[in-house]
């Protein structure tokens, strides 16, 4: 899946970027490319968005390492059928976790789910705390938050939780979770996607309207986006079977019905289509957004999670519909069937934590009966991926080249994220407006990169200041062989 050599207009047609870029066409019509601000901020190769040309590259996904860990299993009789979706944050050097578990009694009715709640120092070992909120079976000594939440036609389980911060909220709202509820008498189906809020996780009130006025199913994604001064909602919509859709809102609680945004096209398995969106903005500062959907498969009846990009939350792209995210297990491990990811991606120093749930069931074998044998219920479970390294511009023993589109950066360093294998190697030079090599900055002036480096200082044969071009429209141009190349930055000394 080679990328190949297209130009930056025509490229542009297919991504719009999260920097505004605007073309003018002057009288002879050649055409005029207002260059990608940039500034300091880290830029990463995850999509088309900084190929303008390219050619023997293609885009690798490198996919988190699964642990294998059990971090969270059914072990209590309100867990007694299985666990749920769920929603993880780290809050200080607090790990939160928020579950849904479904219990034998009453399946499948809107009374079998609980709404729970774990802890973690260290995001591996949980535990479940006494809360003495809910009484269950005449018992208050167990962490469940509440099974039925909301008043009248109104009161229903949560079931598909995205659980979030908002930074912007007063004390009394600052948690809030999206998910489907139960809103009777609204229109010609009685479930909805539902708002609550929450001063500290654990005492929740929900919103007596629903918050988006489309019919919810499945898991909904939520949260405040600094970069565009709004809140976020994300949830399945009609498309090429399930597909995944967008609604963008000023004020918390009131959406538009969502927009396709998301599903799978013409390169995908046939017979697919998508599940969950758990969407989440990039942790590290870098504009970008990770969705990390299901992809089920009808046929083999089975689920796992891919990966899809965005640098505005309304235009994604799949970096490798190759590769999933996180694979299923091998037959008669825990993860084998099916899985789901949560809602929340943690960065714990240089890695990135996706959690996730697997079960050996696939999709079609999740009954009761199935669910009362112990070893078929859903576990919670993790994968471990470096920062900033989840897809690479990779370049086998044969040359690639990779050209950036027009940029504006600040900074006096370029700092390179790149790893090499044996004989590989990765060299920059700068380009002016016209494609013409920077002299003394070509790529043949530069010092090679060799081996694993996460920051590495480019230089040329005449230093490695590039503070002269500081806020001057440049190109990139990165020379690789057996080489990933990551991203780049720019930096002060």
């Amino acid at each position: 899946m080679g990328v190949q050599w297209m130009s930056f207009f025509t490229r542009i047609s297919l991504v719009v970027p999260f920097w505004i870029v605007s073309v003018t066409v002057a009288a002879e019509g050649a055409s005029r490319v207002k260059p990608l601000n940039i500034g300091a901020e880290k830029v990463l190769f995850v999509d088309p968005q900084f190929l303008a040309n390219s050619e023997g590259v293609r885009l690798t996904l490198h996919a988190p390492r699964k642990t294998g860990e059990h971090l969270v299993v059914s072990e209590h009789p309100w867990e007694n059928a299985t666990l749920g979706w769920f929603s993880v944050l780290k809050e200080g050097d607090k790990f939160r976790m928020w579950y849904e578990c479904y219990d034998v009694s009453g399946w499948p009715t809107d009374d079998d789910t609980s709404f729970c709640y774990a802890e973690s120092d260290d995001g591996i070992h949980w535990t479940k705390p006494k809360l003495g909120m809910f009484s269950y079976q005449g018992r208050t000594d167990n962490n469940i938050l509440f099974r039925m939440i909301g008043e009248g036609k109104s009161r229903s389980r949560v079931h598909g939780n995205g659980v979030f911060l908002d930074p912007t909220a007063p004390p009394e709202r600052r948690y809030k979770c999206v998910s489907q509820g139960l809103f009777q008498g609204i229109g010609n189906r009685p479930y909805y996607v539902a708002g609550m809020t929450s001063p500290d996780g654990l005492k929740w009130t929900r919103q007596p309207e629903p918050i988006c006025p489309v019919f919810a199913d499945s898991q909904y994604s939520g949260f405040w986006d600094p970069a565009q001064q709004k809140y976020l909602l994300f949830g399945r919509v009609g498309g090429r079977g399930r597909a995944l859709g967008r609604s963008i809102s000023g004020q918390w609680g009131q959406f538009s019905a969502l927009s396709l945004v998301l599903q799978t096209d013409e390169n995908h398995p046939s017979d697919s289509d998508l599940y969950n969106p758990a969407c989440i903005a990039y942790p590290g500062g870098s504009r970008l957004y990770l969705m990390l959907p299901s992809l089920y498969q009808h046929k083999p009846d089975t689920l796992d999670i891919q990966l899809a990009v965005s640098r505005d939350t309304e235009h994604w792209t799949w970096p490798d519909r190759e590769t999933p995210l996180i694979p299923l297990g091998k037959r008669g491990e825990f993860d084998s069937g099916s899985l789901y990811a949560a809602n929340g991606c943690v960065e714990v120093g240089d890695e990135l934590w996706f959690y996730y749930s697997g079960s050996p069931l696939k999709h079609e074998e999740a009954n009761l009966e199935q669910l009362a044998i112990p070893a078929n219920r859903r576990i919670f479970s993790r994968a471990i991926a470096q920062r900033d390294r989840l897809v690479s511009v990779t370049a086998d023993a044969g040359r690639g080249i990779v050209q950036t589109p027009l940029i504006q950066f600040r900074g006096g360093l370029l700092i390179v994220n790149a790893v090499t294998r044996a004989g590989g190697m990765v060299r920059v030079g700068l380009l002016d407006a016209d494609g013409t090599p920077i002299p003394g900055h070509g790529i043949e002036d530069c010092r090679v990169l060799m081996g694993d480096r996460p920051a590495a200082t480019v230089s040329w044969t005449d230093g490695s200041d590039v503070s002269k071009w500081s806020e001057r429209p440049i190109r990139l141009q990165f020379e690789l062989q057996d080489a990933d190349l990551y991203g780049f930055v720019f930096k002060n000394p």
